[in-house]
C-alpha cells in the first residue's frame, strides 16, 4: 500500500458519516449535517494544521491554500470557527488518530522488531500563554504532555495533558491499555520501579528501559551488576509494596528481569533492563540499537512544541499551542522564571510583559 492510497483513505474517512457521528458533541444535535461554509473536514484540517498565528489569519491562509490563491481569503470568521469548534467532541481528534494508526499498521507502515511493535514513552513540560480574561482560569499555564510514540512509523499512538504534580509513571499506567503483548515499550531512566515492572509482566508487555543511576540511587542489583563487569545477567527484583500492588493492580511478587550492559559511541556505560529473557531470541548485541530508537519520541516532542509555536518562542520543549484551547491562547516566549515586572502585571490581571529586544 502506498502513501497516496493511505492519504486517500484518510480523506474518505474524514468525510464519512461514521466520523461525523464520532466527532459530533453529544449536546450538538444534528451538527455538521448541513453543508456549511466551514464543514467538519475543513474544521478538523484547520485544527490539525499547527496553528501558530491568530485564528483569523490561520483561517484566511487555510482557505487561500484551498482556493489556490496567493492572497488571503476571508471565507470564515473567527467567531464562526469558535462556534463550530464548540460542537466538536473532545474525542474527535483522538478517534481520528486511532483510525489512522490502525490503517497505517494494517498497510505495513509500522515496522516490527522480532515481530513486535516498538512503542516509546516520554513526557515533556509545556507552557501555555494566557491573555487577560474576565472568566476564571480553569487550567494552569504549565502542563505535562505525555505521549506513546511509534518510532519508524513516526506516529503518535496516544497523547494527553496532565498536571505538573502528576508523575510520569502514573501517566504511563493510565495508558497501558493502549499496549498489548505484541508491543515492546521503550523507556528512559525516569520510569523504573518495582510495581511498573510487575504491571508490565502481568500484562505480558515487553519492555526495555535504562536503569543505571548515579551514586547509591536505583536498584541494588543494578549497582552490583555495574561493579561486576558482566555484560548480561538475569536478576530478581524484590516484590512491590503491597500498597503499590493494590493501587496499580499488579502482583505483589518478585520479578525476574534481565540486565544488559551497553556502551555508547561516546564511551558512556548504560544498563538496560528488559523482560525479554531469552538470549537466543533476543541477542544482547541488539539492545543498544533498540534502546536508541526511544530517542525518536524526544525529537517528536521537541518538533511538536516548536512547530506549533511562534518563531519568537524559545520553548526547548516547554511550550506549545493547542487547537482545543480558546482562540486567545498563544504560546508564551517567556522563560519559566518571569521578570518581576511581569509577575506584578499578572497580579493585576494583565498578561502582557515589557517589550523584549529581539535576539
Amino acid at each position: 500500500m502506498s502513501l497516496p492510497s493511505l492519504f486517500s483513505a484518510f480523506s474518505l474517512f474524514l468525510h464519512s458519516p461514521q466520523f461525523r457521528d464520532l466527532a459530533r458533541h453529544a449536546d450538538a444535535g444534528n451538527a455538521f449535517v448541513r453543508r456549511r461554509k466551514l464543514p467538519l473536514p475543513a474544521l478538523v484540517a484547520v485544527m490539525l494544521s499547527g496553528m501558530r498565528k491568530s485564528v483569523q489569519t490561520e483561517l484566511d491562509e487555510f482557505f487561500a491554500h484551498v482556493k489556490q490563491q496567493a492572497q488571503l481569503v476571508h471565507h470564515v470568521s473567527e467567531q464562526a470557527f469558535a462556534k463550530a469548534r464548540a460542537k466538536l467532541s473532545t474525542t474527535a481528534i483522538p478517534a481520528l488518530n486511532d483510525w489512522l494508526v490502525a490503517r497505517a499498521d494494517a498497510d505495513g507502515f509500522v515496522p516490527r522488531w522480532h515481530g513486535r511493535r516498538l512503542v516509546a514513552a516520554d513526557a515533556s513540560t509545556l507552557r501555555f500563554g494566557r491573555r487577560a480574561c474576565h472568566m476564571a482560569r480553569a487550567a494552569s499555564t504549565d502542563q505535562i504532555a505525555f505521549g506513546l510514540y511509534l518510532p519508524g512509523a513516526e506516529m503518535m499512538l496516544a497523547a494527553s495533558l496532565h498536571s505538573v504534580h502528576e508523575g510520569e509513571r502514573q501517566m504511563l499506567f493510565q495508558h497501558l491499555d493502549r499496549l498489548s503483548d505484541q508491543d515492546i515499550l521503550l523507556m528512559d531512566r525516569g520510569y523504573p520501579s518495582r510495581w511498573l515492572v510487575a504491571a508490565l509482566n502481568a500484562r505480558g508487555i515487553g519492555f526495555c528501559m535504562r536503569v543505571e543511576k548515579a551514586g547509591n540511587a536505583g536498584f541494588a542489583c543494578v549497582r552490583d551488576f555495574l561493579r561486576s563487569g558482566e555484560d548480561d545477567r538475569i536478576v530478581t527484583l524484590a516484590a512491590p509494596d503491597r500498597r503499590d500492588a493494590t493501587d496499580y493492580e499488579c502482583p505483589a511478587a518478585a520479578q525476574t528481569v534481565r540486565l544488559i550492559r551497553h556502551v555508547s559511541s561516546t564511551g558512556k556505560v548504560r544498563v538496560l533492563m528488559t523482560n525479554l529473557i531469552d538470549p537466543l531470541a533476543f541477542p544482547r548485541s541488539e539492545f543498544g540499537d533498540l534502546y536508541h530508537q526511544r530517542w525518536r519520541i524526544e525529537e517528536a516532542l521537541s518538533t511538536a512544541s516548536t512547530s506549533s509555536t511562534s518563531p519568537a518562542c524559545r520553548s526547548r520543549r516547554r511550550c506549545t499551542t493547542s487547537p482545543r484551547k480558546s482562540s486567545a491562547t498563544t504560546c508564551s516566549p517567556w522563560p519559566r522564571k518571569r521578570p518581576r515586572t511581569m509577575r506584578r502585571c499578572h497580579r493585576h490581571g494583565a498578561s502582557t510583559a515589557p517589550p523584549r529586544t529581539p535576539s
